[in-house]
């Protein structure tokens, strides 16, 4: 164990300026494990050097800020900075361009804003055009906002502290479990300061009704008491659908291979086989291989349907509980497949055969495969009906740590696998008997849904394995439109979706007053996404087709423009209702505006539900 030599004392405190104390310990702890000065010594400069990567600096950092930071100055300097490399390159086209802004921002740590690879080859081949070159300036238009800017700074500051923080092994059981109490603080601050701003904000409908987003919030999903209860209603139907179609229920636990830990299980020791991975790391190993296992699956007509939980292990890496229902028959196929993709890497490594992948086959006569989920649902959420967790804490605290862990990293903690859609379940519930008996098929289903009957409702829905879009009723959805009309602005894109302000059912035209024939050549020039469209574009068209060209032109003026994002890249839209066979039912009836409790100084926001 070599102690710090004289002439290195001055070097050394040089090299680890800047770097909180928690981790200068254990970076000292490993410079004494080292058997001679010159290992110690290099093994302090790959610290240096490993630690600047993480921050996406160089080796010159000054020093590691884990506190809660202000990035709205960087936010404000990095927009800037966009604006200048498009003031001073206005002769480059739209994939140059984008190039160029992208490079910069990978250049800050960030990743670009994201865009299909079909544009990205587009972008390498400098053609652009249509909607693709709509969606290229909405990416360029999010990198000149500060807002965007900010979010993202956020986001990789706080994830760059706890990815040091599980580099210096304070994320396990013994330290900070699933995550860091560094990490924990700075999430609970994020979490105080939205409910702060959901209290202090007012909601008001059209008829007077006022309410604080707190108060509104508690009344859905949001609260974790009734997420927990949704759950736990879907999963008690999904086993009642596997009874009723003589199904079998397995159990699967998928863990990641021993490179993406960073503590030892038992002991809570560093693991040599850890290669730096962060837990989002993890999640998309497991991703990635259950996508492989479900194309494999469909490839040999072997379907599932069930519930995923992503949790983290006590060091901060995800593993996945799936819940799946299967006919016996496939059963020992599917098993294979799963075998074969959750060993494909690092098959050989020590415990891979016992930890990788478990299986076990639910049997009725000794528990409910509710049963056997139902603690993972409780302790993600909120440890309701659990005294303690795998590690022995205690179940509450801990569910708040997951929680904390699952918003820091981004991880979606569960998953339905078929069946059903949700969201026409919550808007199912939102609605009265309905009387009318011209629709006594929505009635049977709305009537599954208000006595809690997942089984019922998927089975009328169209069943487990029903595509969504087959299924009897979907969500209704409506573009919003501007308030005010430019009646000098033609619309770039027609919308898709009708627009509706009845109360009651009642059937949908086939066709929206206002809207232009397909076979329109205007409006397939419009829908190739031309930018800044308006009546002089299509003057020479005019002239050369007056009759019937300057009545759609007429026509494309009259019909409300859509509003899209601030980025102008997406329409807006919004959740009315439910459509079943041309039947539409809004069951959202009211318009909101929201201002702020106690304050003169107030503000509006359409549409808000």
């Amino acid at each position: 164990m070599p102690e710090v030599h004289p002439h290195d004392n001055e070097w050394l405190n040089k090299q680890l300026y800047g770097v909180p104390e928690v981790f200068r310990q254990e970076i000292m702890a490993d410079y004494a494990a080292k058997d001679t000065r010159r290992e110690a010594n290099m093994h302090v400069l790959a610290e240096r050097t490993a630690i600047a990567a993480v921050m996406g600096k160089s080796e010159r950092f000054y020093h590691i800020n884990l506190n809660d930071r202000d990035c709205t100055q960087a936010a404000k300097l990095h927009s800037r900075h966009v604006l200048r490399l498009l003031a001073n390159n206005p002769r480059l086209n739209l994939a140059a361009l984008y190039s160029l802004i992208a490079d910069f921002i990978k250049s800050q740590g960030i990743a670009p804003p994201h865009l299909a690879e079909r544009i990205l080859k587009a972008i390498e081949m400098s053609h652009i055009a249509g909607y693709d070159a709509i969606k290229v300036k909405g990416a360029i238009n999010r990198a000149k906002d500060e807002q965007w800017w900010r979010r993202k700074l956020k986001t990789k500051h706080i994830r760059e502290g706890e990815t040091l923080s599980r580099r210096y092994n304070q994320v396990n059981r013994a330290k900070g479990i699933y995550i860091s109490n560094l990490g924990l603080g700075k999430i609970r601050h994020r979490w105080q300061e939205n409910q702060s701003f959901l209290e202090n904000t007012i909601a008001t409908n059209e008829q007077g009704y006022s309410a604080s987003l707190a108060e509104l919030s508690s009344l859905n999903v949001s609260n974790p008491s009734i997420r927990r209860q949704e759950l736990m209603v879907r999963t008690r139907g999904f086993e009642e659908c596997c009874k009723a179609m003589g199904h079998q229920a397995l159990f699967i636990t998928l863990t990641c291979p021993s490179k993406y830990h960073r503590s030892l299980s038992k002991s809570g020791s560093k693991n040599p086989n850890w290669n730096g991975a962060t837990p989002l790391d993890g999640q998309q190993y497991l991703r990635r291989t259950f996508e492989r296992i479900r194309a494999a699956l469909g490839n040999q007509n072997i379907g599932i349907f069930g519930f995923r939980v992503a949790e983290p292990h006590h060091d901060g890496t995800p593993h996945w509980h799936l819940l799946l229902f299967v006919e016996p028959n496939q059963a020992q196929a599917l098993l294979k497949v799963f075998r074969r993709y959750a060993f494909e890497e690092d098959s050989n490594e020590p415990g891979a055969a016992k930890h990788r992948l478990k299986v076990e086959e639910i049997d009725p006569s000794k528990g409910s495969a509710t049963g056997y989920i139902a603690k993972y649902i409780s302790k993600n959420i909120d440890g309701e009906g659990i005294d303690q967790d795998l590690y022995g804490e205690d179940a509450k605290d801990s569910a708040i740590r997951v929680r904390a862990w699952a918003s820091l990293w981004g991880i979606r903690q569960f998953q339905q696998l078929g069946g059903a859609s949700v969201t026409v379940w919550r808007e199912l519930r939102r609605m009265e008997a309905i009387q009318a008996a011209e629709l006594d098929w929505i009635e049977s289903i709305r009537q599954c849904v208000d006595q809690g009957d997942w089984q019922g409702y998927t089975e009328q829905m169209g069943g487990v394995f029903c595509k969504r879009q087959e299924q009897v009723i979907r969500p209704l959805y409506e573009q919003v439109q501007e308030a005010k009309q430019n009646p000098e602005a033609i619309p770039e894109t027609i919308p898709g979706n009708p627009e509706h302000s009845r109360n009651s059912p009642e059937m949908a035209p086939k066709t929206r007053p206002g809207t232009i024939p397909e076979s329109s050549e205007t409006l397939a020039g419009i829908e190739a996404g031309i930018p800044g469209s308006g009546p002089d574009e299509f003057r020479g068209l005019a002239e050369s087709n007056a009759g019937t060209t300057l009545d759609v032109i007429r026509d494309l003026q009259e019909i409300p423009a859509i509003k899209t994002n601030r980025y102008g890249d997406e329409a807006l839209t919004r959740l009315k209702g439910i459509v079943s066979f041309g039947v539409e039912i809004i069951t959202r009836v009211h318009e909101w505006t929201l201002s702020q409790a106690e304050s003169t100084n107030r503000f509006t926001l359409e549409y808000c539900q």
